[in-house]
């Protein structure tokens, strides 16, 4: 599959089940030596990116250790391994973790190993060893290597569109959705669909030809059924303007509803004046809540509004906020539990005590994801235009 004495990468999720012997999770077979062996070393308790100096009769191997990480039996980990012929301090190898640098070395020597590609085990002049006791899976290999960028998103859901409402009309008081298998958002109270009359004298809509418009007081738009769960990665998005900027009440754009809370709210909280997501981790009222807030850009009621867009990385357990296109905070390390969003999309509201916190303004450009949408999708989609191919 690679040839080991130029660059390459190879990365895979392992589950170990045991932690008591080293254990190969990627290797790839040489003569008597394996041209490379990425996996678990058991008198160090940390897992190796590691390569022989000879192809025959190793006396040394160079390894990027990842010392700093803690190694958990029965729990996922994304590993990855990178070597760079060509880095500027010399031959390098470099050990991910979860999308993290963990360990370098530098490699003195540089041989092919032109041989099989193996998973679970690695080759030794005798045979084979160090079988892998546990789950493996999403097994990659590319001959370059790879940045670190692209290394953070090989632990990332691919999303998938599963609603995508651009608002411009609404016969019947129903809102089609782009996404052909999804459900339609039925518009509630006396929200309505703004379209300009006179495109050139007429106030513009938010984006394309209409926006949806609230009023505060009772009107909304939902679905019938959850259009994701939440319970795995996902992200959410919207194009929001507010009425006032000098609202006492605090406004929802976009909840994901349980029975008694919401899973995930994206509001106008009063108290500062700011834009806010929240996230739930349980379905009750005395719920641990993780507030996000952006403290970079202010809440705007001018031009056409502001893109407002979520995204919950399941692997990562991050939550990130972004203001049009820009990220502005990020909770790290909560929301391991992921329990579902039992009702429909609520744009406009909180459907809890029956419904609260009633937003006050226009929305327009309304997406929903199941996976991680990477950041040049989220600066996509907060550009001035409709597009239905993302």
């Amino acid at each position: 599959m690679l040839d080991t004495g130029g660059s390459f990468t190879v990365s895979a999720w392992a589950r170990p089940t045991a932690l008591d012997r080293d254990m190969a999770v990627i290797s790839e077979d040489g003569t008597g030596e394996p041209g490379f062996e990425l996996g678990y070393d058991a008198s160090r308790q940390a897992w190796v990116f590691s390569t022989p100096d000879t192809d025959v009769q190793a006396m040394t191997r160079w390894e990027a250790v990842a010392d700093g990480s803690t190694v958990v039996k029965d729990e996922w980990t994304l590993l990855t391994g990178v070597f760079d012929a060509y880095a500027d301090a010399g031959p390098q190898l470099r050990l991910y973790i979860d999308g993290r640098e963990a360990g370098t070395a530098i490699r003195h020597t540089q041989w092919s190993s032109l041989s099989g590609l193996q998973i679970g085990r690695v080759l030794a002049r005798s045979g084979y060893r160090d079988p892998f006791q546990g789950d493996v899976a999403e097994v990659r290999a590319y001959d370059r290597v790879l940045p670190a960028a692209q290394v953070a998103q090989l632990g990332t859901v691919k999303p998938v569109r599963k609603g995508y409402w651009t608002l411009d009309e609404a016969p019947d008081h129903v809102a089609a959705n782009t996404q052909s298998d999804g459900p339609p958002l039925n518009l509630r109270g006396d929200a309505a669909v703004y379209r300009p009359a006179d495109p050139l004298f007429d106030e513009a809509a938010l984006v394309g030809d209409g926006h949806v418009v609230l009023d505060g007081d009772g009107d909304w738009a939902d679905t019938d059924a959850p259009v994701i769960a939440a319970t795995d990665s996902y992200t959410v998005a919207a194009r929001a303007q507010l009425t006032s900027v000098d609202a006492t009440a605090s406004q929802t754009v976009l909840s994901l509803p349980g029975e008694h809370t919401d899973r995930v709210v994206v509001r106008y909280q009063a108290a500062t004046a700011q834009w806010e997501l929240a996230v739930t981790d349980t379905d009750s009222t005395t719920a641990q809540v993780t507030t996000v807030t952006d403290d970079q850009v202010l809440p705007s009621a001018d031009g056409s509004g502001q893109h407002l867009a979520v995204v919950f990385d399941s692997f990562t357990h991050q939550v990130r906020l972004y203001v049009d296109g820009q990220l502005t905070s990020t909770a790290v390390g909560m929301d391991h539990t992921r329990w579902p969003s039992s009702a429909g999309l609520q744009v406009g509201r909180s459907a809890q005590d029956g419904g609260s916190e009633y937003f006050a303004g226009a929305l327009d450009e309304i997406r929903v994801y199941d996976g991680v949408v990477d950041p040049i999708g989220i600066a996509r989609m907060s550009q001035l235009t409709e597009d239905t191919d993302l």
